[in-house]
């Protein structure tokens, strides 16, 4: 009898049962950052959540935009942007979890959108 099949699936249900649950940062995050918020009301929340955060321009974000698509999932609104990240965990094989997030203003400072994805890695 060929164990091989069996042994490679008992592996990665071994491995898949470590792997954190998903975290309800991201939704906690989505309900928090709801538009009309303003930009030194989002970077005061962010830093009390150890986020690491960048601000950029309107400039910078259409830049990045139109340079790396993948990088951005919403449009500029003709304000600042900001980017940045928020550790979760790590693994006993030294993955890490952490949420991203993109969250785009107004020209007034004012939010107009936010994305938070929690993403990991096995290194």
């Amino acid at each position: 009898m060929n164990l091989r099949p069996i042994s490679a699936l008992a592996a990665a249900l071994t491995l898949s049962a470590c792997a954190p649950a998903p975290s309800p940062v991201p939704a906690e995050m989505q309900a928090e950052f709801q538009p009309g918020m303003s930009l030194d009301d989002a970077s005061k929340r962010l830093t009390a959540r150890g986020t690491t955060f960048s601000v950029k321009t309107d400039a910078e974000c259409m830049a990045l935009v139109e340079r790396s698509p993948n990088i951005s999932q919403l449009r500029p609104r003709g304000g600042p942007c900001v980017f940045g990240k928020i550790p979760l965990s790590k693994t006993w094989f030294g993955g890490h979890t952490d949420v991203i997030l993109q969250i785009v203003f107004t020209a007034d400072n004012t939010l107009a959108d936010a994305h938070f994805e929690e993403i990991g890695s096995l290194l």
